[in-house]
């Protein structure tokens, strides 16, 4: 009888769900960036080449977050598909 065939256990009901490290430290980050965002309510006033843009400091400061979260994901599916690439040859 060889190991190779049995198949994976399946992990208990009593288990649960148990977060990997990635995700604790993305909570972490979503917690702080979020309390970031509630503790500055106020207008802010910005310069962009020849725009000026006048707005609650919250909405900014959600596009900024918001930008770096679509960066990240766009960055680590481009790495996913050269590991994919890479792998096929």
């Amino acid at each position: 009888m060889s190991m190779v065939n049995e198949p994976k256990p399946q992990p208990q009901a009593s288990e649960g769900f148990r977060p990997t490290k990635k995700q604790i430290i993305a909570a972490i980050i979503v917690v702080v960036a979020v309390v970031f965002i509630f503790q500055n309510t106020g207008k802010g006033h910005f310069h962009f080449l020849w725009f000026d843009f006048e707005a609650p400091m919250w909405i900014w400061l959600v596009l900024v977050f918001a930008g770096g979260v679509a960066t990240g994901l766009l960055i680590a599916s481009r790495r996913a598909k050269k590991k994919a690439a890479a792998a096929q040859t």
